[in-house]
């Protein structure tokens, strides 16, 4: 009863946090669960991906109904990164994932800095070349939906200063549009994992559970958020899981 507990707990931050920044909630669920509650990491990020989609849906609809979403630019996106999610996934048992987590935290590390520096561009900037800026998108958001289902990532963290700092989305709709995009992208490697027998049914019905109802408030939260206090919580936020996908690939490789 108390590891149920633990995990709705769990869930609930995840979906809060996430949904606030418009991300999946992978970057608490994953931690928790493995230095926490001692769950295999490769039983860890099949469930992590299933509170990912739940959480999705609970909080883009409170984006959506702000106007925070930008569909023309979602579509597209969300069709790259599920086929990177699928090919990720697929491949979890195939690739050594200490070099894709070490890839991954220093373009983590790089975003971090860009993003923090980074300044709303005008609308005129968005609208100049913008079929080879949402192209150069969708194949940086393909090889990101691969390093995410790796690594069990969602791709939020990767969707948001791409496209906010590439494409020139404004802050609050770059998080409305990947909150949208990361549960498509999850919906994928969840498919995957649970047609391979990857997904702890013990462990994930409490864990999304708690997601939907941090999720529903962290959506509620998240639209009526100031941008330069949500600049420095995803700033935060890079530079921590940079830092943990780099220490636990080098003490894996040490």
């Amino acid at each position: 009863m108390t590891a149920i507990l633990a995990y709705v707990g769990c869930g609930i931050l995840a979906g809060l946090f996430g949904g606030y920044l418009g991300l999946g909630g992978g970057i608490i669920i994953v931690p928790f669960l493995t230095l926490a509650m001692g769950v295999d990491i490769k039983q860890a990020v099949p469930v992590s991906m299933a509170a990912i989609v739940v959480n999705s849906l609970s909080a883009s609809s409170e984006y959506m109904k702000k106007g925070m979403v930008d569909v023309e630019v979602m579509v597209p996106l969300a069709l790259a990164m599920v086929l990177g999610m699928i090919l990720g996934s697929s491949a979890l048992y195939f690739v050594p994932q200490q070099y894709v987590r070490l890839l991954l935290s220093a373009v983590l590390l790089y975003t971090a800095v860009s993003l923090l520096r980074g300044q709303e561009k005008p609308k005129e900037h968005v609208e100049r070349n913008k079929r080879s800026r949402l192209l150069l998108c969708c194949l940086l958001a393909f090889l990101g939906g691969i390093m995410g289902g790796l690594v069990g990532v969602g791709g939020g963290i990767i969707l948001i200063p791409l496209m906010f700092l590439l494409f020139g989305l404004p802050l609050s709709t770059a998080r409305g549009t990947s909150s949208f995009i990361v549960g498509f992208s999850g919906a994928a490697s969840l498919g995957v994992y649970f047609l391979s027998g990857l997904v702890n049914l013990t462990v994930a019905p409490p864990v999304m559970l708690g997601t939907v109802i941090g999720g529903k408030l962290g959506g509620k939260l998240g639209a009526l958020a100031k941008p330069q206090l949500v600049k420095i919580l995803l700033f935060a936020v890079l530079i921590w899981v940079s830092y943990k996908l780099a220490s636990v690939a080098l003490r894996e490789l040490l």
